[in-house]
């Protein structure tokens, strides 16, 4: 166990059964922010995905990516 899950531990032994719920409660909190910013985050790298990249379609946009390995293997 790190020295900060020992201290966590010790701490959390010296609190009453109201302050343990409490100390709980407010973990889970920073949890569910701490998911709720990676979430934020995953959805902004998403749109930036789904942007207009310039191709009219799948089709031309795979014939530009052949044409590039084509020209890097010549």
């Amino acid at each position: 166990m790190s020295a900060m899950a020992q201290e966590l531990s010790q701490l959390m032994s010296t609190l009453t059964e109201e302050d343990y719920r409490t100390a709980i409660s407010y973990v889970r909190f920073l949890a569910m922010n701490r998911k709720n910013t990676v979430n934020t985050t995953l959805r902004q790298i998403q749109g930036m995905f789904t942007d207009d990249k310039g191709w009219q379609s799948e089709e031309e946009m795979l014939a530009e990516m052949a044409a590039f390995r084509r020209s890097r293997i010549a």
